[in-house]
């Protein structure tokens, strides 16, 4: 098992038409588990998820911020991950904040339509 190889791509755009085929959704966590949030913000959720082009996995977390001012903001954070085994095991250590903030890997954060990535050296 193996995490997607679009995470060890340089450009975003090579990434995106890595994923141009999709995903399949392998498991729905939902918003909670573990007693702490699966997203950052007022609402969200986590999934787990296989590319259909490289049969990699990839942890989805997806958060909105409600505004009362202005519009709604959306965050998503794409998470390169080995299993399902240690998805569960993110799942099970960090909350939404956390894995974004701990998490020594390299992931892509999309904010409000517009893509980055997040570069973390491992321990």
């Amino acid at each position: 098992m193996a995490a997607c190889i679009a995470f060890m791509m340089n450009d975003i755009e090579d990434a995106q038409e890595h994923w141009g085929d999709g995903w399949e959704n392998v498991e729905e966590y939902g918003s909670t588990a573990y007693g702490h949030n699966l997203h950052t913000w007022d609402d969200g959720q986590r999934k787990l998820r296989r590319c259909i082009r490289c049969g990699g996995y990839i942890l989805c977390q997806w958060s909105e911020f409600h505004s009362f001012a202005d519009d709604d903001d959306y965050y998503t954070d794409f998470f390169p991950v080995e299993s399902p085994e240690e998805a569960d095991e993110f799942n099970q250590r960090y909350d939404g904040y956390q894995i974004e903030q701990l998490l020594s890997r390299r992931f892509l954060c999309i904010t409000n339509g517009r893509y980055h990535w997040v570069e973390r050296k491992e321990d």
